[in-house]
């Protein structure tokens, strides 16, 4: 019975940690973290000119949101993986993982943010134009 309970409460540790989301590729829950990609479109960006550091986010309101479990996240609008580390708030690995995770997410958006900003900003941006109803 005893080897029933611990192989279970190994698994809802592993399983409420978020440990399993890692590789998840673009789903929402994956942990985020600025791509080489990234780094080469701000590089290039950074050549062309801009100078800029758009902040979406605040870095230090999300370390403030993370004391409460799941906060960051929420702050950074990723309602899902806030609600996996709320209900996995009993156990410390998620608690501590959830405030980097937080970080991570605040710095990814304000980098994709800033690339954004600056493509539109030097007109490097192909408008798209609605298409409107005959």
């Amino acid at each position: 019975m005893r080897i029933k309970i611990s192989i279970l409460l190994i698994f809802l540790s592993f399983f409420l940690s978020g440990c399993w989301l890692k590789g998840a590729g673009n789903s929402e829950m994956s942990l985020k973290r600025i791509t080489p990609k990234m780094e080469k479109q701000m590089s290039y960006l950074l050549d062309k000119g801009c100078n800029e550091e758009y902040q979406y986010l605040d870095p230090d309101m999300a370390m403030l949101y993370s004391f409460l479990p799941g906060g960051g996240q929420f702050y950074a609008g990723e309602q899902k993986k806030g609600i996996l580390y709320l209900l996995s708030s009993p156990l410390i690995f998620p608690y501590l993982a959830s405030f980097k995770d937080a970080q991570n997410s605040v710095d990814y958006y304000n980098f994709k943010y800033t690339i954004k900003f600056c493509a539109q900003k030097l007109g490097l941006v192909r408008q798209i134009k609605p298409k409107t109803l005959n």
